[in-house]
């Protein structure tokens, strides 16, 4: 009988100006397969390149504030929220970029890594 492993390959745009991450290397799995269930939090959700993305640029980057999206979701969203000096956008908000459909489903996550990190610690 063979042994099948998946490999997941990650792309992580961080946009973070300090050299100490807050998320460690075994927080990505417990985003990716644990919070968002390997999948984008794009409609249809399906997700080939899965990348992981601070959700919103004013807010720290954290287990709350880092969703996932397939590749091209992420660039759009990096090129609509953050400019050119990787600094927040003014006037433009996450919300303002993916719709209220979006928006539910991150909120449920925000929920769910605050109610699991409590559950943790």
């Amino acid at each position: 009988m063979r042994d099948f492993y998946i490999n997941f390959s990650f792309h992580i745009f961080i946009l973070f100006s300090s050299s100490r991450l807050p998320i460690d290397e075994d927080d990505i799995p417990f985003i990716f397969e644990d919070l968002h269930r390997g999948r984008s939090i794009v409609p249809p959700h399906d997700v080939n390149r899965p990348t992981l993305v601070r959700w919103d640029p004013r807010l720290p980057l954290s287990l709350e504030n880092c969703v996932v999206f397939g590749s091209k979701e992420a660039e759009k969203h990096v090129r609509e929220c953050w400019d050119v000096a990787g600094l927040p956008k003014q006037n433009v908000t996450p919300e303002k970029v993916w719709g209220e459909e979006v928006v539910i489903v991150v909120e449920r996550r925000k929920q769910e890594a605050v109610r699991l990190k409590n559950w943790i610690l």
